[in-house]
């Protein structure tokens, strides 16, 4: 910048454009435009994103409009009593993208299916590719980015064009670690090139991390202004710390020599350890968990430090996503981008989502989702069992043995297929039927020979009470012994495998309390609010698909196609 004075005093503004463009300066333009170029593309790319899945979420509402009544605050809101409600699980979704292009809230619960599509039709005809409400924000928040990678990028050019090689102000010197002899010591100026390639590489490590970092947040739509920030402080932070990390083993290998030789450590100047060209941008690429996670790991060793309880490590792993029948191995990755990394994760995730974050289809995503929520709750071992006897989901256990999973019959009372009209003039509100199917065909079993699928309420209940591998290896490393009561009224311990049959004996002894209990077990199972938003989701979709789909029969269709025109 000071030569740049120096020319602009002398030649004028022509000058400076002359100097500018000079070979010398290449460096800094392309520096700069990388610089420039890379959070523009991203803000861009985070607009492209939120277009395409904006668009998807509009053909989901078209598709799937809610079949559930609004609530009465909703309908007193709108003025009609017979407004159906939305769904909160894509309230929530649709609002993650359009809440920077709105100054107030515009899409909200009681709209019905057309106005969200209309509401958001207009959103993606008024976004643009650049400019929408918040880019400018997120422009203004990546200057410390901008900058870190501009003069990154100079001081890492400037080390190729020399191939990595050290430009010596002097002729290289030996200097013993803490001499402060006149002339013991290397030139400022080979130790600042020094440090100049040394921070370049970790620049090059930081820089391609973020970018990671940037890719990661345009897959969930999380590029914020918190984004850009952080990677310019996790740039500035990995190159300082490389540095002075540099500074105190210049020449590891050196430094190892002279420990186990017991002699004085040396350091030449002018050269570079090939261990700091490999690693210096291995650390740059270390992000800041990774820090965290060797701190945590270093507890063993320093024995001052208060340690985590690290017994239960062996029986408290992370399931996998490769158990959930459908998702491959280059599936887990794909998944991992969306912040799904085990079990745990699918199990609580929004299945739409999913679905509009990830190339997969809605049906794929609810199922997954639902095996999820099984392994989840029942455990490995058991979801793996349950899966071979027919049983995938948490749905499918739900069907298995709950008393409320029964055939339909429109003679039945109270089947919740009503809708009630205002009352009027103080009267009591009127239900109002909805189109339901026709009664069962004759043969189909109701009421009293429906009960005798209640066996299945033994068959699965025995695995759900079984002790796992996983239940006998807790109870070895606790010692933890449950006590039972005995015949004599006394308490005796007991390990884990007689007190699950004990458990399972105490409820079975007598079949209607049988039933009673498992389905009482089912019903705080299967009552997670995970569970209910994906119990709604699955409604939904089934309403949407009308009753006709749940069983196939040889009824003809009731609409008569229309005749062909005359020919002329």
């Amino acid at each position: 910048m000071q030569q740049l004075y120096r020319v602009w005093e002398e030649s004028g503004l022509f000058g400076v454009v002359d100097a500018a463009v000079a070979s010398q300066y290449h460096n800094h333009w392309i520096a700069l435009i990388i610089a420039l170029f890379i959070p523009i593309l991203m803000i861009f790319a985070r607009n492209e994103v939120r277009n395409r899945r904006l668009r998807m979420i509009s053909d989901f509402i078209a598709s799937y409009p809610t079949t559930k009544p609004a609530s009465p605050q909703a309908a007193a809101l709108t003025g009609d009593p017979f407004a159906y409600g939305n769904n909160p699980s894509l309230e929530f979704v649709a609002s993650k993208y359009t809440s920077d292009l709105q100054r107030t809230p515009k899409i909200q619960l009681w709209m019905n299916a057309a106005e969200m599509v209309t509401e958001i039709e207009d959103l993606i005809q008024k976004s643009r590719i650049f400019g929408n409400r918040g880019d400018f924000r997120l422009l203004f928040s990546s200057i410390g980015f901008m900058a870190m990678s501009y003069y990154g990028f100079v001081h890492l050019f400037d080390a190729l064009q020399n191939g990595l090689q050290v430009i010596t102000a002097a002729d290289p010197a030996t200097c013993l670690p803490g001499t402060s002899a006149a002339g013991s010591c290397c030139a400022p100026g080979t130790v600042r090139n020094e440090l100049e390639i040394v921070g370049s590489l970790a620049f090059a490590g930081a820089f391609i991390a973020a970018l990671r970092i940037f890719i990661g947040s345009l897959a969930v739509f999380d590029l914020s202004a918190y984004t850009f920030l952080r990677q310019a402080v996790e740039i500035f932070a990995s190159v300082l710390i490389v540095i002075f990390l540099y500074m105190a083993f210049a020449d590891p290998t050196a430094a190892i020599t002279s420990f186990a030789t017991g002699g004085a450590g040396t350091r030449t100047c002018g050269e570079i350890s090939w261990v700091w060209m490999a690693l210096a941008p291995l650390l740059g690429l270390m992000p800041q968990s990774a820090t965290k996670f060797l701190l945590v790991r270093m507890q063993s060793v320093l024995s001052w430090v208060k340690m985590d309880d690290d017994r239960f490590n062996r029986v408290t792993r992370s399931t996998p996503l490769d158990v959930i029948d459908g998702i491959s191995y280059a599936t887990r990755f794909r998944l991992e981008e969306c912040g799904i990394y085990d079990i745990q994760n699918l199990a609580v995730y929004n299945p739409i989502l999913l679905y509009v974050e990830s190339p997969y289809g809605i049906y794929q995503t609810v199922d997954w989702v639902a095996q999820a929520q099984l392994c989840h709750i029942v455990g490995l071992e058991r979801f793996l069992l349950l899966r071979e006897l027919h049983v995938r989901t948490i749905f499918d256990l739900e069907r298995a043995i709950d008393f409320r999973m029964r055939p339909f019959n429109s003679q039945d009372e109270g089947d919740g297929n009503e809708i009630a009209q205002p009352a009027q003039d103080g009267a009591q509100p009127a239900a109002v039927p909805q189109a339901l199917p026709p009664a069962l065909p004759a043969g189909v079993p109701v009421g009293p020979a429906w009960e005798e699928t209640d066996q299945f309420d033994r068959i699965y209940a025995g695995i759900l009470f079984a002790a796992t591998d996983t239940m006998r290896s807790i109870g070895t490393i606790s010692g933890i012994k449950p006590l039972v009561m005995g015949e004599d009224r006394k308490m005796t311990p007991v390990d884990l495998e007689d007190y699950c049959r004990h458990a399972w004996e105490a409820i079975s002894q007598d079949e209607k309390r049988m039933k009673i209990c498992v389905e009482y077990l089912m019903g705080w199972i299967a009552d997670d609010l995970h569970v209910r938003r994906l119990r709604r989701v699955w409604q939904e979709i089934s309403d949407s698909l009308g009753w006709r789909s749940e069983r196939l029969d040889r009824r003809a269709p009731k609409v008569k196609r229309p005749d062909p025109p005359p020919a002329p």
